[in-house]
């Protein structure tokens, strides 16, 4: 895949970046071809096996374990007192 996104930056003419040459009645080509080169269906069909609830679980334990938790109430409250003082 990588391949391919530098054929497609090595590419690319430079000249077409000119905003005075652009020319929005002409289609845009694009082979496809180069695609499917470039393309594997090992990439395409790729599995993750992964726990999201359990990688977040395993997050706020160890924001609760460090005790960022305090720091985080902690700092709740004073921002709220904060606020009330200069809200007035």
């Amino acid at each position: 895949m990588l391949d391919f996104a530098q054929h497609l930056v090595t590419s690319i003419d430079l000249s077409l970046l000119d905003p005075a040459s652009v020319n929005l009645a002409s289609p845009v080509h694009f082979n496809i071809s180069d695609l499917h080169d470039y393309l594997s269906m090992d990439l395409i069909a790729q599995q993750f096996k992964q726990d999201v609830v359990g990688d977040l679980a395993k997050g706020w334990d160890g924001f609760v374990k460090s005790g960022q938790i305090w720091a985080m109430i902690i700092g709740v409250i004073v921002g709220y007192l904060f606020r009330s003082i200069t809200n007035s």
